[in-house]
């Protein structure tokens, strides 16, 4: 599946849920015409501008008994330029790859929002290109017929009476004055897909590794039940600080395609831990602010053999606050 076409699935799912979902004013989820009111058009948002340089790196491992390979893909930095409001973070980066032939083509993207208490998040990433490094030989190489692409959903109800914003816990910026502490529950869906022209494993290690393991394609799908916590650190001088841990366990589908014949995986289990973090420094006009975080997903294969997906990634913003843009609510 290529990029756009995730994007447009997507989209349509999105747009097919609003419009089939039968809001009501309640403390939950709002009707349409308030929901794009409350996320876009509304007086009550102060709105800033932002430069954005980040690190992202989806990288996977294969591991069997005692061997190890790593899948990393190279040139991880961008930079670009962001919105942002109390309730929403749009950045887009541009990847830098400069002068090296061993180059990863790749596209990412993700968001989050929070409607009064419920979050939802999207992460999509499609790289091509991995550099393999064997923890066996110690030896590298490129391969650039290596894919992977992968979709994230993730849904948390927060059960706390603190409120949570994507600004404090996501974007960094936050308008709170006091130290909070919010949980949820919830629950993920992920999909990824894998694909080589041959064996993902370098002929060097085939010995370290079965038949099963000689994997040139895969497919999965799955979900699980999430829960998470969220805290908000108020400290001197301007400063503040964001943690958000949550963990989940599910049921995951899982075809592969290997040397050693195709199958299904016996084992369904997923499991899957988020981390992430910032420290900031926010004054009226501007913020500075570093964030930190990473998704893992750890998946067993059958003999013996399991995969483990990471997708670590940093920012560092500046930000400028314009303030309320839209004088008025607009009605539909």
């Amino acid at each position: 599946m290529k990029a756009k076409h995730g994007l447009l699935a997507l989209f349509l799912l999105i747009v097919h849920s609003l419009k089939g979902a039968d809001f009501v004013a309640s403390d939950t989820l709002p009707k349409v015409s308030s929901l794009i009111d409350s996320l876009l058009l509304s007086e009550n948002l102060d709105w800033s501008v932002r430069l954005v340089t980040n690190f992202k790196q989806q990288q996977f491992r294969l591991s069997n008994d005692d061997s190890k390979l790593i899948y990393r893909p190279n040139n991880p930095f961008g930079a670009g330029f962001g919105i942002a409001n109390q309730k929403m973070v749009i950045d887009i980066l541009f990847n830098i790859k400069g002068d090296s032939e061993e180059v990863t083509n790749k596209f990412a993207a993700e968001g989050a929002i929070i409607v009064n208490k419920n979050m939802v998040g999207f992460s999509l990433e499609n790289v091509h290109g991995y550099q393999v490094t064997s923890k066996q030989t110690d030896e590298q190489e490129f391969r650039e017929d290596i894919s992977v692409f992968s979709l994230g959903l993730e849904y948390l109800r927060i059960l706390s009476k603190n409120q949570i914003t994507v600004r404090g816990m996501k974007a960094g910026i936050s308008g709170q004055r006091k130290t909070i502490i919010a949980y949820g529950l919830g629950g993920f869906l992920i999909t990824k897909n894998l694909s080589a022209d041959a064996s993902i494993i370098p002929e060097a290690d085939s010995p370290y590794f079965n038949d099963q393991a000689e994997i040139f394609k895969t497919s999965s799908f799955g979900g699980g039940v999430l829960g998470g916590v969220s805290s908000y650190f108020d400290l001197p001088g301007h400063f503040f600080a964001t943690i958000y841990v949550a963990s989940g366990i599910g049921l995951e589908y899982k075809y592969v395609k290997s040397e050693g014949g195709n199958y299904v995986v016996s084992n369904p289990m997923i499991y899957k831990t988020d981390l992430f973090g910032s420290l900031g420094y926010n004054r009226k006009k501007f913020y500075i602010h570093f964030t930190f975080g990473t998704d893992w997903y750890l998946s067993n294969m059958d003999f013996d053999n399991d995969m483990f997906l990471s997708v670590t990634k940093s920012k560092f913003v500046i930000g400028y606050n314009i303030g309320k843009v839209f004088k008025r609510n607009k009605t539909y």
